[in-house]
């Protein structure tokens, strides 16, 4: 038997899975169907002082053949008004009393009044804790919000104290980050400074996604115009890794990870971390809430193999094996090896090896054959070997 419940800042969630601010959670029925799949915790769409008018056609996606690996977005906030908001976070809370509610809002950089009173208005509504949006890359921080106030520490710091100096603001506060930034941490450290009870990270990406080569047109067109947007997706998974890697290390505030989870092993990746949270937004976009029982099925699975019972007994064990590049072992060394009745001939790991590598791949009998002395260990080889004929043998 397997237990996916989590501790998070006080609050018990029956699975890491919550729905990160975004389309999926637009609205109580959304959300209410969520839950009714398996989701144990949504946020909301990030509030604004006034509810925001959408482009259309504003998404975009990346393919590999038929697989969609990068999406693009240019939606912006909420469509709702705060107070029809807080009135279905009321709904929900009554509804589904075991769930949790997560707020999020974003206000202008210099205006005080205005995140106090969408992050009031949250918790007075019965939102179990706030997300502070530092993170949208687009639409926004031309207007000095979103990223913009993410990319820089002193404005992070400077509403994370606003809000967590209030006296009447009792829920947990997360300032979800940007990875557009130097460095995370530096901004991680700044509202732990001043408060921060959690962290959240990443958003999306900023981006392009280039032309039609046939049409000339921009992707994601708006008549013949784009703008820089959000990109997301399994692509920026090890983007999210490495920020959620640092964060944890350094301020080690409790994380609410998101960015690229397509599937319960993904999101295995981020406990590994230290990540008690996984927010999931894209995969959802693609395949529905029902997504979640697959990710709970693939979670137990992944725990099967180590005779895990509960998320606490591998929660932050791979962090342990995250170093920085001084301090890998340099006298490691590790040699190809080919699998002859696999090898089919193929030529692959010759040109590869030939012209990106150390030339230590010859073809004999249309079979690869390693030169061990000539060969460096890179494992490019190995990588892309399409019948995994291929091994690097530890010396």
């Amino acid at each position: 038997m397997t237990d996916l419940s989590i501790e998070y800042l006080g609050l018990t969630f029956e699975n890491p899975f919550v729905l990160a601010s975004a389309p999926p959670t637009a609205n109580a029925e959304m959300i209410s169907r969520a839950f009714e799949a398996g989701w144990s915790g949504a946020v909301i769409k990030t509030l604004t002082p006034d509810p925001v008018s959408n482009l259309q056609n504003r998404f975009e996606t990346a393919k590999v053949g038929k697989k969609i690996v990068g999406f693009k977005n240019i939606e912006l906030c909420s469509e709702t008004t705060p107070d029809k908001w807080y009135d279905e976070i009321r709904t929900l809370k009554k509804r589904f009393p075991k769930k949790i509610i997560i707020g999020s809002v974003m206000g202008d950089a210099k205006n005080e009044t205005q995140w106090m009173d969408l992050t009031l208005g949250c918790q007075d509504a019965g939102a179990d804790l706030v997300e502070l949006n530092f993170s949208c890359p687009h639409g926004y921080p031309e207007k000095g919000r979103g990223a913009a106030i993410g990319q820089s520490a002193d404005y992070s710091a400077q509403i994370t104290k606003w809000v967590k100096s209030h006296s009447k603001v009792t829920v947990p506060i997360v300032p979800k980050l940007t990875a557009a930034t130097s460095d995370i941490s530096h901004v991680g450290e700044a509202v732990a400074r001043e408060g921060a009870d959690g962290l959240c990270a990443i958003n999306t990406y900023p981006s392009l996604m280039g032309f039609n080569l046939k049409t000339l047109k921009p992707q994601v067109a708006v008549g013949n115009y784009t703008a820089p947007g959000g990109y997301s997706g399994i692509g920026i998974k090890p983007i999210a890794l490495r920020c959620v890697s640092d964060l944890v290390k350094n301020p080690g505030l409790p994380i609410m990870a998101c960015g690229g989870v397509s599937n319960g092993f993904d999101a295995v990746e981020f406990l590994l971390l230290g990540a008690p949270i996984v927010q999931v937004c894209t995969a959802v976009m693609l395949e529905g809430y029902g997504m979640v029982q697959k990710m709970i099925r693939e979670t137990e699975e992944f725990m099967s193999w180590h005779n895990f019972s509960h998320i606490s007994n591998f929660l932050g064990k791979g962090s342990e094996s995250i170093r920085q590049y001084g301090e890998l072992d340099l006298n490691y060394k590790v040699t190809a090896s080919v699998d002859h009745d696999k090898c089919t001939g193929c030529n692959q790991c010759f040109v590869s090896c030939r012209d990106g590598g150390y030339q230590a791949i010859q073809m004999e009998a249309k079979k690869a054959v390693i030169n061990s002395k000539a060969c460096h260990g890179c494992s490019l080889c190995f990588h892309v070997c399409p019948t995994s004929a291929i091994e690097m043998i530890e010396e």
